[in-house]
């Protein structure tokens, strides 16, 4: 029997189709706590797909200098290079307050007053999370040390040093606890693949309790919007 969580699948047909709708949505979400509050802060992920939907999100009506901006998770490199998240992110949505997870000379240092930062914007506006087709979620890789603690929903919100399996290896990552601190909660995947893991976590196998994907997905704090395209 399938297991029953908070999750609501949006599924398009094309990829243009699916980060129009995100784009909307989070435009939607952001003006909503605007409209209560001085600041509304975002958190969103690097990588690919991500780089479709913020020219997109840039181009909503919002006030995006009262935006606080920061990633789910960075690689240990330099602010300006070419893997920097924080770079992709501060690039596309120019007009926004774009919190650099590099808050210190060591990643142990950063990602600790990084963590401390955020904590002073929690609850969040919105937190989108991208996923890998290993089942990672920022940067919390299967199997990588210190996974268990970082995926622990009665942990204390912070950040962690991780390790990926592909260079650059060392990153900067949001545990599970920090990553739930939020109003609205989405996760972007494009591709078969993809929704074959999202699927086999659904129905709660044994092979993908393992995942943080699964942690993500059976966490049940509040409903995760799951926008999808081939």
């Amino acid at each position: 029997m399938a297991v029953k969580y908070p999750c609501v699948l949006l599924a398009h047909a094309q990829r243009g189709d699916c980060v129009q709708q995100l784009a909307r949505d989070l435009s939607v979400q952001i003006a909503t706590i605007l409209s209560v509050q001085a600041r509304a802060s975002l958190l969103l992920p690097g990588g690919s797909s991500p780089q479709q939907l913020l020219p997109l999100l840039a181009a909503e009506p919002l006030e995006w200098a009262r935006v606080d901006v920061s990633p789910t998770d960075e690689r240990w490199v330099a602010a300006d290079a070419e893997q920097s998240n924080w770079r992709l992110l501060r690039q596309g949505l120019p007009a926004a307050a774009c919190l650099d997870p590099r808050q210190a000379d060591s990643a142990q240092a950063s990602a600790s007053l990084w963590a401390d930062q955020l904590q002073a914007r929690m609850p969040f506006a919105a937190v989108l999370l991208g996923m890998g087709e290993d089942g990672h979620i920022a940067s919390l890789f299967p199997g990588m040390p210190g996974l268990a603690p970082a995926l622990d929903l009665q942990a204390v919100p912070g950040a962690l040093c991780a390790q990926a399996p592909s260079e650059p290896r060392q990153r900067l990552s949001l545990n599970l606890a920090l990553l739930l601190q939020t109003q609205w909660l989405g996760l972007l995947a494009f591709g078969q693949s993809k929704k074959q893991l999202i699927d086999t976590v659904l129905v709660d196998t044994p092979q993908s309790r393992a995942l943080p994907l699964h942690a993500l997905l059976t966490a049940g704090r509040l409903p995760l919007r799951i926008y999808w395209a081939p």
